[in-house]
């Protein structure tokens, strides 16, 4: 086996474990509320499923003439919206004007509104959608995003809400499904994990017995020739 040989197949195998356990990581979503003439859909956000690391667009689809919104989000969670730390978009509206290129003719324009909850950002955050015409105020929704922490539960280790104690073994739930195929997934990850330390461990010793046998001792033939 050949230096390069060897590198590259290394590298692989490094890699497959560096990346194998990402697979079962939180991956980012994003939750669209849309901004009508008489409502923000949806207004609250409950969704146990919107978590840390997850981000939220506000999309403008009102259609009426000479209408904007704006959207202020209480991000140092002190009831005001008018804060440094607070998150405030540009007033939007439902459609910008493009230039020839396809560029905003006004920078600043805009139809929707984006925010990511990084980590350590679990937490219930008021926000306001005020709706302007022919710049006039004519209504002001108060609404709430909950962003529950984004927890990796450990292989073997029980979750909330898990029975202990007798009868429960008999009990059997979707929830109680969906962790047993979670399991069986995690359990299939560390098996590639255990099989790629393997395979490195037999190139290790293949390339170590290819080179012991290279670079053995001079033949007598040689030694008598150099004399």
């Amino acid at each position: 086996m050949s230096e390069r040989l060897w590198f590259k197949a290394q590298s692989f195998f490094l890699v497959l474990i560096l990346l194998t356990p990402l697979v079962s990581a939180h991956e980012q979503e994003t939750l669209n509320v849309i901004l009508v003439e008489d409502d923000v859909r949806p207004g609250n956000v409950t969704d146990v499923a919107f978590v840390e690391g997850n981000g939220i667009v506000f999309r403008m689809r009102d259609s009426t003439e000479n209408t904007s919104m704006q959207i202020r989000i209480d991000l140092n969670q002190d009831g005001a919206f008018n804060g440094a730390e607070d998150n405030v978009s540009v007033w939007l509206t439902r459609t910008c004007t493009l230039d020839e290129n396809g560029t905003l003719v006004d920078e600043s324009c805009a139809v929707s509104h984006e925010l990511v909850f990084g980590n350590n950002s679990a937490g219930l955050y008021a926000y306001q959608v005020e709706r302007m015409v022919n710049n006039s105020t004519t209504h002001v929704w108060n609404h709430s995003i909950t962003v529950h922490p984004d927890i990796h539960q450990e292989p073997g280790q029980p979750s909330i809400g898990d029975c202990f104690g007798a009868g429960c073994d008999e009990e059997e739930s979707e929830g109680g499904q969906v962790m047993q195929t979670r399991s069986t997934t995690e359990s299939a990850l560390y098996a590639v994990m255990a099989f790629a330390s393997l395979a490195i461990f037999m190139l290790i010793l293949s390339i170590r017995n290819e080179r012991a046998s290279r670079d053995g001792p001079e033949s007598p033939v040689a030694i008598q020739e150099s004399e």
